[in-house]
């Protein structure tokens, strides 16, 4: 493989490298812009943007773009990220947030609606469903003391020991937490599992106003014609000879300068679109990096063997290895086997479950989760013009062939205790030796997070600024919650006398031929409305 020559230089300008080309990278580049600084942008696909995809969907002569990959924010804790499509002139548009959840193909169903919690009459009957619906409001008034606490055991404890120190039911795991962790953090279902870090997650579904039982809640946002907008934006707005973007430029290694001293760093990246490929290198006075957390140790140890300070330190080597990713697959396409078989439940995220091996929670790794993104209600989009647009990841199964426009691959952080502790020692490792770390990764996987990292990496580690308050989104509603109000306290003891309810009936159930008795009793009826609903006859 033949070494190129250094990059030509035709700048007066000190140079920046940016590793990656998703949101921390794209918004480095667009806080460095008003800088002194060239900036050279290193992605690995022939495509920018990273999780930013926005695909062209054509149906019947009729075409619109579609986002695959983010795709909604909400306007409390996206504050950085709104600010910049503000300054740059891109729109945003209220949507809709909904979730249902459809389990083995239908066998139960509901959704976050008023009428789609029953849409599936059966729930009426069932004594779990009418316990997941406590627990949920349980979870969304008791969840929060455990963020007042500053103790080891609250900082450590996870959510799957927390919901079973609580007392929290196998429904409510299953068909509700589970799901929604695994929808909310687009991670892998196989990856996904009751070990994680508790506060992690209840201080983000605080932050996103998800455990707002009383309170009003967010509005959901997303941009009309699709988020590439922001990309243009960000490359148009650049002077010229300013911005180089090397597609196709996978970085292999860096040799930094000697611990201790800030000198600029050499880069070896491979140029993946020529034949053969070639490996080229160069300096830039600073070196962000940008990409995913584990990508980062091989290229800090990647660099020729022959050149000094190609190794990691101790410490970035125990911290950069707790960073994981997990890898998700992702078809935009028009099957419907692939959302809720009731239409009455059909929401903007759609959880599909399989528990042929069990349930979720019972599994090693909780297993056949899918979600499936109903892009016409999230972005708008005539059914009429367009038919049904949807975006799955992690299928059950393959859409049907010709229903199929786009498939994508996605890598998303997984979150674990140790991912946790490591985020808050990355400090440390800031703007040593010319380099710098920024990616969704660093917070709470999001595009937010991952945007304002690369931000705050070029504001205080290369002097830029942008033309909005910069914030930290990450205590957007404070570090602690406030005391429960008296509506609060009051919705708490509501809450407590149902469940009490709850229990002792399924006490009661559980005493010997009761139980049977109960189920001869219904078995009738609940035949009939099954039947019924099959047919149509009630919706």
């Amino acid at each position: 493989m033949a070494v190129g020559a250094d990059v030509e230089r035709t700048s007066i300008y000190k140079r920046v490298a940016i590793i990656g080309s998703g949101c921390a990278a794209l918004g480095a580049a667009y806080a460095i812009k008003d800088t002194d600084y060239e900036v050279h942008i290193f992605e690995k696909d022939a495509r920018l943007g990273g999780h930013t995809n926005t695909q062209t969907w054509t149906k019947n002569g009729h075409s619109t773009p579609v986002d695959t990959g983010f795709i909604v924010m909400n306007s409390a804790t996206y504050p950085n990220f709104i600010n910049f499509l503000n300054d740059v002139g891109v729109p945003i548009k209220a949507t809709e947030m909904s979730f249902a959840v459809s389990r083995d193909e239908g066998k139960l169903e509901w959704s976050g609606s008023g009428r789609g919690i029953f849409a599936q009459r059966r729930n009426l009957f069932r004594l779990g469903h009418w316990r997941m619906i406590l627990d949920i409001m349980r979870f969304e008034q008791h969840a929060l003391d455990l963020l007042r606490r500053d103790d080891e055991e609250a900082r450590s404890i996870t959510i799957g020991r927390y919901l079973t120190k609580e007392g929290y039911s196998q429904a409510f795991k299953d068909d509700y937490l589970i799901p929604m962790t695994a929808a909310v953090w687009s991670t892998s279902p196989d990856k996904t599992s009751l070990e994680f870090p508790a506060q992690t997650l209840i201080r983000f579904m605080w932050n996103h106003h998800l455990l707002s039982t009383v309170s009003r809640r967010p509005d959901w946002l997303t941009i009309p014609g699709g988020s590439q907008q922001y990309i243009d934006a960000i490359v148009q707005a650049y002077p010229k000879g300013r911005l180089h973007i090397h597609r196709s430029a996978q970085v292999i290694g860096i040799n930094r300068s000697p611990p201790g001293t800030n000198m600029p760093a050499r880069l070896y990246w491979q140029q993946n679109d020529q034949t053969p490929a070639t490996t080229h290198n160069d300096t830039f006075a600073h070196v962000i990096f940008a990409c995913h957390g584990d990508q980062i140790l091989p290229i800090l140890t990647g660099s020729p063997k022959d050149q000094p300070n190609n190794t990691a330190t101790p410490e970035e080597r125990a911290l950069f290895s707790a960073f994981q990713t997990t890898r998700n697959e992702c078809y935009l396409h028009s099957d419907l086997s692939l959302m809720p078989t009731r239409p009455a439940t059909w929401s903007s995220w759609n959880y599909l479950i399989s528990t042929s091996h069990g349930p979720p929670s019972k599994l090693p790794h909780p297993a056949g989760v899918s979600l499936t993104y109903n892009m016409n209600i999230l972005q708008h989009l005539s059914r009429k013009l367009y038919g049904d647009v949807l975006v799955t990841m992690n299928p059950p199964h393959p859409p049907v062939a010709d229903t199929i426009q786009g498939t994508f691959s996605y890598e998303h952080p997984l979150y674990t205790v140790a991912a946790v502790r490591a985020q808050q020692e990355l400090e440390t490792l800031q703007n040593k030796r010319g380099v710098s770390y920024a990616g969704a990764w660093t917070k709470y996987g999001f595009h937010e997070d991952g945007f304002s990292s690369g931000v705050r990496v070029a504001i205080e580690h290369l002097g830029a600024t942008v033309p909005f308050e910069f914030v930290d989104s990450t205590f957007s509603r404070g570090a602690v919650p406030p005391v429960p109000a008296l509506l609060d306290l009051l919705v708490r003891l509501v809450v407590w006398v149902l469940g009490l309810g709850v229990r002792l009936l399924e006490g009661v159930l559980g005493l010997p031929g009761v139980g049977l008795l109960v189920a001869l009793v219904t078995f009738v009826p609940l035949k009939m409305v099954e039947t019924l609903e099959t047919a149509g006859v009630i919706a």
